[in-house]
């Protein structure tokens, strides 16, 4: 599996502690730039940065993508996602809550009201990357305007706000961040 982030940089950049198992790490990142950032990016920009990754080829205008909007918003989306994720495990046994003796583990409230607030800066770090792609508009980075032509699993995209920020009884309202226009879906 190929990183837009590795477990290192992490580390560094995010509020997860350096002992944290790399393993539980490398799963948080490859489900928030799987499930959150390529949905963003669309397939065709999603697969260039990991190429740029992969053979550190670089413009200024890829890394400032790159170091100035994809990189917060993975490492806000993975330290929303690894609360849940870093205290639970998956056994033979079942699965259940790690503690250790010197440690205890919040509570299921604190968790949740941690994992709020941490959330909310991840969709602040995504709503801003959605607006710089949609204010460079295809200048500096055509693959997040390209046609999907390649293969019919490729993603479009989604330029949304992912948080929703109302629900009515019949519909639920987002807005489009490159449009600024609302979308209703029934």
């Amino acid at each position: 599996m190929d990183y837009l982030l590795s477990t290192d940089d992490l580390k560094k950049k995010g509020l997860i502690h350096q002992n944290t198992d790399t393993k539980l790490l490398a799963r948080a990142i490859q489900l928030v730039q799987d499930m959150e950032i390529q949905p963003i990016l669309g397939s065709i920009l999603y697969r260039a940065l990991l190429n740029r990754v992969n053979t550190n080829t670089w413009t200024t205008e890829y890394r400032t993508l790159m170091d100035t909007y994809v990189v917060p918003a993975m490492v806000a989306a993975v330290d929303a996602q690894i609360v849940v994720i870093g205290s639970n495990e998956i056994t033979n046994k079942g699965t259940g809550r790690t503690q250790d003796d010197n440690f205890t583990t919040n509570g299921r409230s604190d968790n949740s009201l941690y994992k709020d607030r941490l959330e909310s800066f991840a969709d602040y770090y995504k709503r801003r990357l959605v607006g710089f792609l949609c204010d460079d508009n295809g200048q500096d980075y055509p693959e997040y305007i390209e046609g999907i032509t390649r293969t019919k699993h490729d993603l479009k995209p989604d330029k949304k706000s992912y948080r929703v920020p109302f629900v009515t009884t019949t519909q639920i309202v987002r807005k489009d961040d490159c449009n600024e226009k609302e979308i209703q879906d029934y």
